[in-house]
């Protein structure tokens, strides 16, 4: 399939060479800027463009989420958390480990005549039909995503509220509010307080911003509401999906 032509002013960062998926692009898929970072970098185009291959279905409330591009998508994702030094390595340690799990599983499946492990939703169901949720509590596909989960609910919020919140508002305020309403639930009081002790040497709203935009703010803006928009579509998939199976509670 060819890409989907799409028209660009003079001077503007914008190209139309994102790669075509194998579905249909949808018109306000993300442009990728022209001068882009390497390889090591957060480049937002790279984060969009995983996570939507993820989606299989993007019109589907219910859309299998292929797990490999989910993996790929939030290896991507955490390269911004590189850039705000040691504080969110309480988010990126326990993440990393939490995909290497992930990577496992997958691995083994691609050994398999019968791929059990190729979309979120399959894997869940197949240590469902197994018991192996219950039995194997430390070790388990769907109680490993489950902390990716909850963490990507945490790093949603705090990269739109970024975009969002009134400039009077520094990124302390904002990362403590977003902290506050997702992962404080799920940590106990010493990290709790070591985490808001961090957020206070967080870089400023503008730094973040060159980090996110390489300079191309006005240009980029949109498409970047997208990007959270599809990362957020793919974790409300999820997110229904646990409450289904009643496994948002696992410990």
């Amino acid at each position: 399939m060819s890409k989907e032509s799409r028209n660009s002013r003079s001077g503007s960062t914008l190209t139309n060479s994102l790669a075509e998926k194998p579905r249909e692009r949808r018109s306000t898929d993300i442009g990728e800027p022209n001068n882009r970072t390497n390889s090591n970098g957060f480049d937002v185009h790279r984060v969009y463009e995983t996570f939507t291959t993820a989606l299989r279905q993007p019109e589907n409330p219910k859309s299998p989420i292929g797990t490999q591009d989910y993996i790929d998508g939030y290896r991507e994702l955490l390269k911004f958390f590189d850039q705000l030094g040691r504080v969110f390595r309480f988010v990126k340690d326990d993440v990393v480990d939490k995909l290497n799990i992930l990577q496992t599983f997958a691995d083994k499946d691609q050994k398999n005549a019968i791929k059990h492990f190729e979309t979120i939703q399959s894997a869940i169901d197949y240590e469902t039909e197994q018991n192996l949720i219950k039995t194997n509590p430390e070790r388990n596909f769907a109680r490993t995503l489950l902390r990716l989960h909850r963490a990507l609910l945490f790093i949603i919020q705090f990269l739109q509220a970024l975009n969002e919140r009134p400039t009077s508002e520094n990124t302390t305020t904002i990362a403590t509010s977003c902290y506050d309403a997702t992962l404080y639930h799920h940590h106990g009081f010493l990290v709790r307080n070591s985490v808001r002790v961090g957020f206070r040497i967080l870089p400023s709203r503008k730094q973040l911003d060159d980090v996110i935009f390489h300079g191309h703010k006005s240009d980029l803006l949109s498409q970047y509401d997208h990007f959270i928009q599809t990362i957020k579509q793919i974790y409300d998939i999820v997110e229904r999906y646990y409450a289904e199976k009643k496994y948002l509670q696992l410990p």
